[in-house]
């Protein structure tokens, strides 16, 4: 058993895990497929959260030609372009209208990556994962935390007017994290939690820029899906780009790895564009695709393992939820090889 490292003198990219991290981690699980089972009792089991879906689009992940050498790094080691699907969603559990304030999702899927993965069941899978949304922090510290959150939130309105009396600091981190989205394609996104870059000692949080400026307007009377909409009208004219980007822990205390409530201050530094093409993405077929495909930051290298409680967790919790809904979707878990087309 590996030791854990002295928690009063945190190193650069070690981990510190709480006792009892996955008691706290099967209950989250447990209560996950109770929910799934009551909200999706005939039909599709979609998502805890992220469950509505804009739209699951085509993309190239380019990796910049000239790295400095402490930046070629896992898939970021040489010029080349990847392959990907990004799934944009709205972060809710509920699917509800594009208007109402949320935090908004940007799911990337690499395909064609060598090297052996993080999951065993997926160690020979040609795919690296990253998820992101539109914050740079998350609401609570621990898994601990997160489970007890969990509880409240799907106890009822009693257990969660409790919890709010008593953590006003996740109550307030929560409402500071949602907001009202004009386009999807014009806000930046986040992964909020750590990965190891190439070394033990060095991590890393990503984040994901637009190149196009914040030009769209709120609609006057928007509908439940403008957002899609808006996506939809908008690959259906031009490409989108966006610039993928690390952010380095230079301060274990200050830049912590096992609290994503903390904001990292340091610069952020370009490793690669994203391109989406000019496409059209809507067709049954494609939809259908988006809804059963995996995302977990654990389709993974090592070199980009992620890091803390929160992805920990999610090793688990995703693993489990996964299985669970794909079996109720009578769907199989697969890994795309290729970037499978679909007609129009």
């Amino acid at each position: 058993m590996n030791k854990i490292p002295d928690q009063s003198t945190p190193q650069p990219g070690q981990e510190y895990p709480i006792a009892n991290e996955s008691h706290y981690t099967g209950k989250i699980a447990d209560r996950f497929k109770r929910e799934l089972t009551r909200y999706y009792a005939s039909g599709l089991t979609k998502r805890m959260f992220h469950p509505k879906m804009h739209g699951l689009v085509k993309a190239e992940f380019i990796v910049e030609p000239d790295l400095s050498p402490e930046h070629r790094v896992g898939i970021f080691k040489e010029a080349r372009t990847f392959p990907a699907w990004i799934r944009f969603s709205n972060a809710k559990r509920h699917p509800s209208a594009d208007k109402k304030i949320d935090m908004r999702g940007m799911a990337i899927k690499l395909i064609g990556v060598e090297g052996e993965k993080l999951l065993e069941k997926d160690k020979h899978a040609l795919t690296q994962d990253f998820l992101l949304v539109t914050s740079k922090t998350l609401q609570t510290k621990s898994v601990k935390d997160f489970q007890e959150s969990i509880y409240a939130l799907t106890g009822g309105w009693l257990h969660l007017l409790i919890y709010a009396l008593t953590h006003p600091g996740v109550i307030i981190r929560s409402i500071r994290q949602v907001k009202r989205c004009n386009n999807i394609l014009e806000v930046a996104y986040f992964s909020t939690t750590p990965s190891r870059f190439g070394s033990e000692t060095v991590a890393v949080k990503y984040g994901v820029f637009p190149q196009q400026d914040l030009v769209s307007g709120f609609p006057r009377d928007p509908g439940d899906d403008f957002l899609r909409e808006r996506l939809a009208s908008d690959l259906a004219e031009k490409d989108a780009f966006f610039d993928f980007k690390v952010q380095f822990q230079e301060d274990a205390v200050n830049m912590p790895i096992e609290d994503p409530t903390r904001e990292w201050t340091s610069p952020f530094v370009k490793l690669a564009t994203i391109r989406i093409p000019k496409q059209s993405f809507d067709s049954p077929e494609q939809v259908a695709y988006g809804e059963h495909l995996s995302f977990t930051p654990w389709h993974s290298i090592s070199e980009h393992r992620p890091l803390g409680g929160a992805n920990r967790a999610r090793k688990k919790v995703y693993e489990i939820i996964s299985a669970f809904r794909h079996e109720r979707n009578d769907a199989p878990e697969n890994e795309p090889t290729e970037l499978k087309s679909f007609d129009p």
